[in-house]
């Protein structure tokens, strides 16, 4: 009487190959993540699985991809900026390199900034803001088709594009794909008005000044869960 065996079919065999190198890539990703966490690296990363972002590396497919992103931290990002903002400032008298100030919501961060930056929540409103009253000048003005503005050159020589919006452009190359950059005009209690000269010897108060400052955001979808 034959004896007749019946091996796996092709579909069958893919299967198995396919769930054999899914657990390989899982094992060996975890064996990756382990080793450089105890190098330092983030131990809660954003998770890519085979290019999306926060999707569980255990779904990952056969031959697939599996990605671990250290979080976006703000105080890297924030002192990065402060210390460009500060080589990009023009040299007088060196008041207003030195004056670069970080604000949380609205207070200057007094003492050791990196620890005040690391307990940030998503909610909190992290600036960086020059009070001195010329620094609006500095930054002149980007020229605008849709506003119909022209650009206006900044006051400084050694910075005829701003300080502020130059640092602003580097912010997005450099961490724009996990966090959000807004350059604007600030007003401080500072006490500071525009004078508006009436006439004859007459001049009164105007509008508060106003201060070029960034401002930072971690994107919604690179904060842990």
């Amino acid at each position: 009487m034959p004896v007749t065996i019946e091996g796996i079919d092709v579909a069958g065999l893919g299967k198995l190959i396919g769930e054999a190198v899914k657990a390989a890539t899982i094992r060996a990703a975890e064996a990756a993540l382990t080793a450089e966490v105890a190098k330092g690296f983030d131990n809660e990363p954003v998770v890519v699985t085979d290019g999306v972002r926060l999707r569980d590396y255990e779904q990952v497919k056969p031959f697939g991809r599996i990605e671990f992103i250290a979080r976006p931290n703000m105080a890297d990002a924030v002192l990065w900026a402060l210390t460009e903002l500060q080589k990009k400032s023009p040299v007088l008298t060196g008041r207003y390199a030195s004056h670069h100030t970080v604000m949380v919501n609205g207070v200057e961060v007094a003492g050791n900034i990196k620890a005040a930056l690391q307990s940030v929540k998503p909610t909190d409103r992290v600036q960086i803001v020059n009070p001195e009253p010329y620094a609006k000048k500095l930054e002149g003005q980007a020229a605008s088709r849709r506003r119909q503005v022209k650009r206006i050159a900044g006051l400084s020589r050694q910075a005829p594009n701003g300080v502020y919006r130059a640092v602003l452009a580097e912010l997005v190359s450099r961490y724009g794909k996990s966090m959000f950059f807004d350059y604007k005009f600030v007003k401080l209690d500072s006490g500071r008005k525009y004078v508006r000269h009436g006439k004859g010897r007459r001049s009164k108060a105007g509008r508060d000044y106003v201060y070029p400052a960034l401002q930072f955001f971690i994107k919604p979808t690179e904060l842990p869960n």
